[in-house]
C-alpha cells in the first residue's frame, strides 16, 4: 500500500479543517448534537491519519471515550474537587482530572 502524504503543507492543511471541524461543531451544538460529535469524531481521525496533536484548548471540548461533544452543563459536568478540574462526560460517564494551575483562582 502506498504511504500517506505527511508533508508540512498537508500537516497544515489538516491543522485548519480540524480547527474548521471543532467551530462547525460548537455551531451546530444547539440544533444537531448529533452531527457536532460526528465532526469531532471526523477531526480526530484526521490527527490520527496524520499523526499531528488537537491544540489543548480543542482536546478538552471532546470526551476522549466516546468522541462526544463537550459542553459544560448540557453534555458535561466540571467540578473542582482537591485541586482538580474533573470533568465528567454525560454520555459516556467518563470522568477527565485536569490539575487547577496555580495562577487559577489562588491568590497570592
Amino acid at each position: 500500500m502506498k504511504e500517506r502524504s505527511r508533508t508540512p503543507q498537508t500537516k497544515k492543511i489538516a491543522r485548519e479543517r480540524i480547527a474548521v471541524l471543532f467551530s462547525q461543531a460548537e455551531a451546530r451544538f444547539s440544533t444537531q448534537p448529533e452531527l457536532s460529535s460526528r465532526y469531532v469524531e471526523i477531526a480526530r481521525r484526521i490527527a490520527m491519519r496524520q499523526r499531528i496533536r488537537i491544540d489543548r484548548d480543542l482536546r478538552r471540548q471532546f470526551c476522549r471515550n466516546c468522541s462526544s461533544f463537550l459542553v459544560p452543563g448540557r453534555t458535561s459536568r466540571v467540578r473542582i474537587c482537591d485541586g482538580n478540574v474533573v470533568v465528567t462526560c454525560l454520555a459516556c460517564k467518563k470522568k477527565r482530572r485536569y490539575p487547577l494551575g496555580r495562577d487559577a483562582g489562588h491568590g497570592q
